[in-house]
């Protein structure tokens, strides 16, 4: 018995196979078919992104040692992007990426007819650009012909589901990222509809995640080598799917998930949510475990920090790859001697709530190495986890003595022992690298009906941890480099950063 999962990503998707008890049998991937319209627009063909999806299932029947015994496929996704169908659902445009700026200029728009609190109270997340909500309203702005003729707004892993069962759905955990549905009544808001002036009959019929949709259409089934007993199942959000997959569904529970971005995710009493969570920036939803609540926040972009630093200083030499970067860094001494680097390239988050704070590299002197410039920004991105780690402890009183690691950088032994030096907590590691999609194949497991729920998928499937400690020799370190510097470093440069945002703006007006 075989379950697939799927993983669409920003830089790829990725689809596994699956056992019944979570070992990984084949995998496949292909590059995220993306079309950057400058450096923080992009989009996604959805045709491409179907025919990529395509070719990865085909490499995963013919990998598959009987493929007469795949049960189940469902999908996880990065939560914002969507698309209009047609009556037919044809799509009528590209799906806007889920980081695009585009959507400033409406969304300010949106923002001064509207209740920030109430839209938090309603929706868990505060006015972002990330939220679907902001597409959709560019949409009706800048493409009204589409918007005239769209039938429904479909999430990209919707339209996928719709391509192979034919059936239009949208699980709670993606539909909590659109800011348009009740994360408290599960169901789509009339009040943020009106606000935004858009139909709510646009918005498909939603359901929780490892809801079983469908058997695969019999000419797509036949086409991929697929069993058309197969039973398309919903999926989620990549960051809960993860979370699924590493055990992350109780309270006290919380896992980073470090990848694009270096997000911390907790299990909430959605009964304790209140202002303080939106003073904080941290955003709440539905989870793909039935009837729990999420918090989601963190660093965001990380990942492209880290690439920026390794395009700008590693560029044109030997040493351009990511183990160069880690061979670096762990050349310097712990707090890098004495360099600070704000790592606030696109904004300062979870507690800041600052937009316009810039990145900055504090106590440069000629005697400082790029070795040191390497480590303080590694180094940089784990403070800024520590203080979105303190807020969580302080909104829900828990002390989150572990921490569950997955994605891309809990493959970097030195950046998850500096994450355990650092926060002072042992941070747990699993040995399967691919927990999105085994998120998203626990699903397919549940709407396939080979688990009963959550917990006999998580029981069953559950794969070891390796454990990392904090070393007792750079903790007392980072604790003074955080106290005495690293803590109220966002609001000592508040002013300035402001004030750069002003002659960044004339300078491009005059530029231009």
């Amino acid at each position: 018995m075989y379950l697939i999962g799927m993983d669409l990503g920003t830089t790829n998707i990725k689809g596994l196979l699956f056992t019944r008890e979570g070992a990984p049998v084949a995998a496949a991937s292909r590059a995220t078919p993306t079309r950057y319209r400058g450096t923080d627009s992009a989009d996604y063909d959805p045709g491409e992104i179907w025919d990529a999806v395509q070719a990865i299932l085909r490499e995963l029947v013919q990998a598959c040692p009987h493929p007469d015994a795949i049960v189940g496929l469902a999908f996880a996704s990065f939560g914002e992007s969507s698309l209009a169908v047609d009556r037919e659902g044809t799509p009528l445009a590209p799906a806007m990426a889920w980081f695009d700026s585009r959507v400033f200029g409406v969304l300010e728009e949106f923002r001064q007819r509207v209740d920030e609190r109430e839209v938090f109270r309603i929706t868990g997340m505060a006015l972002t650009h990330i939220a679907g909500i902001g597409k959709l309203l560019w949409e009706q702005r800048h493409l009204p012909d589409v918007f005239h003729r769209m039938r429904y707004w479909l999430a990209v892993p919707s339209y996928l589901v719709y391509r192979l069962t034919g059936e239009i759905r949208l699980d709670y955990s993606l539909a909590s990222r659109t800011m348009l549905f009740d994360v408290h009544r599960r169901t789509w808001s009339e009040r943020m509809c009106e606000w935004a002036g858009l139909p709510i009959s646009i918005l498909p019929p939603v359901a929780a995640s490892g809801t079983p949709v469908g058997v695969i259409r019999h000419e797509v089934a036949s086409a991929l080598g697929l069993p058309a007993t197969v039973v398309v199942s919903l999926g989620g959000h990549d960051h809960l799917c993860g979370a699924l997959s590493a055990g992350i569904r109780r309270r006290g529970q919380i896992l980073n998930s470090s990848g694009t971005g270096d997000s911390l995710v907790v299990a909430l009493n959605a009964d304790l949510v209140d202002e303080r969570y939106f003073q904080a920036g941290v955003s709440c939803g539905c989870h793909v475990v039935p009837g729990v609540t999420y918090g989601l926040g963190g660093v965001r972009g990380s990942g492209r920090m880290i690439d920026w630093l390794r395009e700008t200083l590693y560029a044109g030499t030997d040493d351009t790859g990511y183990a160069a970067l880690i061979a670096a860094a762990a050349r310097a001494p712990v707090g890098s001697h004495g360099l600070i680097v704000a790592p606030h390239f696109q904004g300062a988050h979870i507690p800041q709530q600052d937009p316009l704070a810039k990145g900055a590299i504090l106590g440069l002197r000629t005697g400082h190495t790029r070795d040191d410039l390497t480590r303080a920004l590694f180094e940089a991105l784990t403070f800024q986890l520590r203080l979105a780690m303190e807020t969580y402890a302080e909104l829900t009183g828990e002390s989150f003595p572990d921490v569950i690691c997955i994605g891309g950088g809990s493959q970097n032994a030195f950046w998850v022992q500096m994450k355990a030096d650092v926060l002072n907590r042992r941070i747990r590691v699993g040995t399967l690298r691919e927990n999105t999609a085994h998120g998203a194949a626990l699903l397919a497991g549940i709407g396939a009906g080979v688990y009963r729920d959550a917990e006999e998928a998580c029981a069953v499937a559950a794969s070891p941890l390796h454990d990392y400690c904090p070393n007792p020799a750079h903790v007392p370190i980072y604790g003074d480099i955080f106290d005495q510097v690293y803590r109220a470093l966002h609001a000592e440069l508040t002013g300035l950063d402001h004030k750069l945002e002003a002659l960044q703006a004339r300078l491009a007006r005059r530029n231009s």
